[in-house]
């Protein structure tokens, strides 16, 4: 590491390290909206086939059907809830989410001398 880079991160008010942009990337979206959407809709299918075998009784609950819906809903929950999350980051985004509200800022400036 140079020292350069360490002067860099030092200058860094610790508070404004808070502040820095959230280093998503448009890849790590769309693995978040996947794998979301796979593990909610395992859970909702496996909590309907728990509800089939153990107090309905069937040997076996689930024709095509419930199985091709969970499919076809995953699918289509992963796309919407990956375009939900690009539009709520702003740098990827419209933009029409967000306000931006103005700010002042008082500079400093140098005292006039008295002569």
């Amino acid at each position: 590491m140079s020292e350069d880079n360490v002067k860099q991160d030092s200058a860094i008010d610790p508070e404004a390290k808070d502040a820095l942009p959230f280093p998503g990337t448009p890849a790590m979206y769309r693995k978040i909206a996947i794998w979301g959407s796979l593990g909610l809709h395992a859970y909702l299918f496996a909590g309907y086939w728990a509800i089939k075998v153990f107090l309905a009784g069937e040997a076996w609950p689930t024709s095509w059907v419930p199985l091709a819906v969970t499919v076809v809903s995953a699918v289509l929950f992963a796309r919407f809830s990956y375009r939900w999350i690009m539009r709520l980051d702003a740098r990827y985004g419209r933009g029409s989410g967000w306000i931006l509200h103005s700010t002042r800022v008082k500079l400093p400036f140098e005292k006039p001398r008295r002569k």
